[in-house]
């Protein structure tokens, strides 16, 4: 009796064990976050990087605009650490206000950058997160119809420190400025809600079709780089 009663209670857990999730928790800036309820016209990619998963993955976005390595350090990190758990996959997308001089309270150095996003990624894997590091998205600033690099030696940074701290990388940056070669100037405004070829202009804010393409992109890097869970959950047909 006791036997069948133990195969029943193990029984009855299958099913909640099956379904669990795995938290993946996205922590960046405006090219990431969510827009779409104050602006319908603008999206972060990862607003859409949820309809290339199983159920078994749930997407939790912390990102936000303005976000930087020294925001994240100085303000928020440790606020979003409360909410996250041991296990948890973490998307890191930073460098993209870091350049921002302009911005006092969002510049970083690259030394400086680089010295605190090791010690970022290591309050995350202490919290036995495990991490995956992403550079910015390119800007589809264009000269006689080349992309020109405006983010500088900033996304080397993220490069560095993913080698150095033995992390995934997506490298994005690389990945959209391929992309935005290929398809041209007229193409880009497609996806991205500002082209132009003005030097005081950030034209790195994503229109739905952008958010999506740049969504799908990372989740086919995922599935490349074999990370393990997240590969086998993500699906590259969007549901709708």
């Amino acid at each position: 009796m006791k036997k069948i009663l133990f195969c029943m209670v193990i029984a009855l857990s299958l099913p909640t064990w099956c379904m669990a999730k795995k938290n993946l928790v996205l922590i960046g800036d405006a090219t990431m976050a969510q827009h779409s309820i104050a602006n319908p016209d603008v999206r972060g990619w990862g607003e859409a990087l949820a309809d290339f998963f199983t159920d078994k993955v749930q997407v939790v976005n912390f990102a936000q605009a303005g976000e930087s390595t020294r925001t994240l350090i100085t303000k928020r990190l440790e606020k979003i650490l409360a909410q996250c758990h041991s296990g948890d996959y973490v998307l890191l997308q930073v460098g993209q206000n870091d350049l921002r001089g302009e911005y006092g309270e969002m510049y970083y150095s690259t030394s400086e950058m680089g010295e605190q996003l090791c010690e970022i990624v290591d309050m995350l894997q202490r919290k036995k997160m495990k991490v995956i590091l992403c550079t910015p998205i390119a800007h589809p600033f264009y000269v006689e119809d080349k992309v020109v690099n405006r983010l500088g030696s900033y996304p080397d940074v993220v490069r560095h420190v993913a080698k150095i701290k033995g992390t995934y990388l997506v490298d994005l940056e690389a990945i959209t400025y391929a992309w935005l070669n290929e398809m041209g100037k007229e193409n880009a405004k497609i996806f991205y809600k500002n082209v132009s070829n003005n030097t005081q202009t950030r034209e790195y804010l994503l229109t739905p079709a952008g958010a999506t393409e740049i969504s799908r992109m990372v989740a086919q890097e995922l599935v490349a780089q074999k990370i393990p869970y997240l590969k086998a959950q993500v699906q590259l047909t969007v549901v709708e």
